[in-house]
């Protein structure tokens, strides 16, 4: 078994979003004790069903659309409770699945991506930490994938699949960079890219940096390379190309994969007409080999967040930074 890789994350999170370091010590020795006998455990299954991406822009929407597919859709998802066993994700699933968890209904509630109830969705960032090797977010120099062991990162995925027995839905966000590769190993990836308005996007983030660290001075979330100078931007600016960094990374990709690979939404699309979101995505999944059946649930519409107060402080110089930003690199929206 390769070395475990342990996301650290920032020291001074506020209160609420901190970890317990008790708690943290006692799953990652139940994590050490389980991961090898689960690893004993794999089987050498075929890529029978295909694997869903929620993929986006940090803030943009990707955890209500993964809660919206995990709620509407007969696909297998990591929740809080599978979480917890990174290093032993299909013992995870298949104790949920043993506990009768795996088939509610989500609330539909989140605070910066952070789920409440143990049946809820989870972004399983330190999975996706270990397999990619990433210590924390931040982009990683070039020829960062070839140290990224594809073939067992893909043997992981395809037992998860075979315990649940049909497509397993995920919201990895650091494979934002590496979208191409996924699909170079697992050829039925398929993606739904959901796009926001930047603008709102990025005073999101700034109030993520206000809630989780207490500054708007702090980065949060995923961390592009860019120029230097960025680190004496202001905040606002910051944001600014933080999002349309990322957006340009995600549509690059989506440009070369093409739609056989990705699904774009628009977050508003999401809001107002969930049910018909969930179509498109079974008919991408369906196109790869295996469309899931659509679950009985009531399913919004949901009220779009919007941040007046940030919007009212910075609103315009957001908008001029993202126009800029995108004038330099490219376009985005």
């Amino acid at each position: 078994m390769v070395e475990a890789v342990r996301r650290i994350d920032p020291e001074d999170l506020a209160e609420p979003f901190a970890k317990d370091p008790a708690e943290e010590e006692l799953l990652e020795r139940l994590n050490a004790a389980l991961a090898p006998h689960e690893e004993a455990d794999y089987l050498d299954v075929e890529e029978v069903y295909p694997t869903l991406h929620v993929i986006g822009v940090p803030r943009s929407g990707t955890t209500l659309l993964y809660q919206v597919i995990a709620s509407g859709l007969e696909v297998g998802f990591v929740n809080n409770l599978v979480a917890a066993f990174w290093l032993a994700p299909v013992y995870g699933l298949r104790l949920s699945r043993k506990l009768g968890l795996h088939r509610q209904t989500s609330a539909f509630e989140s605070t910066f991506g952070r789920t409440p109830a143990i049946t809820e969705p989870h972004e399983f960032g330190y999975f996706w930490n270990h397999h990619l090797r990433y210590p924390d977010l931040c982009e990683q120099p070039p020829g960062h994938e070839e140290s990224i062991d594809w073939e067992r990162l893909r043997k992981v995925l395809l037992n998860l699949a075979h315990a649940n027995g049909g497509p397993m839905a995920f919201k990895p966000m650091l494979l934002t960079w590496h979208l191409e590769r996924m699909v170079e190993h697992m050829p039925r990836t398929c993606y739904v890219w959901i796009r926001r308005d930047l603008a709102e996007t990025a005073l999101s983030l700034l109030r993520m940096r206000r809630s989780l660290r207490g500054s708007e001075a702090a980065w949060t979330s995923l961390r592009p390379h860019g120029p230097r100078w960025l680190e004496g931007e202001p905040p606002w600016r910051q944001v600014a190309a933080q999002a349309v960094a990322l957006e340009r990374t995600i549509a690059a990709a989506a440009a070369r994969l093409g739609p056989d690979h990705v699904l774009e939404l628009d977050y508003e699309t999401l809001c107002a007409s969930p049910r018909a979101v969930l179509g498109q995505v079974r008919d991408l999944l369906g196109a790869k080999g295996f469309a899931p059946a659509l679950r009985d649930v009531r399913l919004g519409p949901f009220e779009p967040r919007l941040d007046a107060e940030l919007a009212r402080e910075y609103g315009p110089r957001v908008e001029e930074a993202i126009r800029e930003y995108a004038a330099l690199h490219g376009p985005a929206r």
